[in-house]
């Protein structure tokens, strides 16, 4: 399977995919939660991102942290493997760690759904940040 190292705060997260089915079961699970949140009017489109932020604390979305969490695992400054699958351990890292969390839901939800999308789309959001991703769709 492949995999990819992400870097916060001399953090290093590794992400590692995860069978393409399961990937298919939550992307279809985010789409769901992305309705709505897109407008199309005449050559103009928008995105409502108080629509999607709504969405945060829903089931739907915790699943999909979950799963997202499922497949990550992160070397600490000190050198200790954190087990995400684990959730003592990984309340107990975000309690030190807290401004890295949504980093990570977002480069995660990048790393398992991009490939999904055509290959232009994908590539013009694979490197990009939540800013530039929410200025590509409006």
């Amino acid at each position: 399977m492949q995999s990819t190292d992400f870097t916060i705060d001399d953090v290093v997260y590794t992400f590692t995919q995860a069978d393409f089915f399961k990937s298919n079961k939550y992307l279809k699970k985010l789409t769901a939660l992305l309705q709505g949140c897109f407008s199309f009017e005449g050559n103009k489109s928008g995105f409502d991102i108080g629509q999607l932020a709504s969405n945060i604390g829903s089931e739907q979305f915790a699943e999909i942290e979950k799963f997202i969490l499922d497949y990550v695992t992160a070397v600490d400054e000190n050198g200790k493997k954190i087990l995400f699958q684990k959730p003592q351990e990984a309340g107990e890292f975000f309690n030190t760690h807290r401004s890295h969390y949504y980093q990570v839901i977002v480069e995660g939800l990048k790393f398992h759904f991009l490939g999904f999308l055509p290959n232009g789309i994908a590539s013009k959001l694979s490197t990009a940040s939540l800013e530039t991703v929410a200025e590509t769709v409006m």
